[in-house]
């Protein structure tokens, strides 16, 4: 997982990982076209970078690229402290 897509739906922010950036652009667009989401934009992991999304050229979230930075970030503390729960214990 490299790109996480950021959106929002129901008034709270997600993040959600994906190996490649078109994947995460493709389910922001989808879940914008019928999963009611407010797609905000795509975090890449390796070089920092935050991209809006933009929706047949226009931006729809309000995010910035430093929100949609922290969201992401908040999203792989998340994971990391899950997959930490999930591991099989040596007892």
């Amino acid at each position: 997982m490299r790109f996480i897509a950021v959106f929002n739906q129901f008034q709270t922010s997600y993040g959600l990982g994906f190996d490649s950036f078109l994947d995460a652009v493709d389910f922001l667009f989808w879940g914008y076209e019928d999963h009611e989401l407010t797609p905000e934009g795509v975090y890449d992991i390796l070089t920092d970078q935050a991209t809006p999304y933009e929706h047949a050229g226009q931006l729809l979230g309000s995010a910035s690229p430093s929100s949609i930075r922290t969201i992401a970030k908040d999203y792989l503390s998340t994971i990391r402290q899950v997959s930490y729960f999930m591991h099989p214990s040596a007892g």
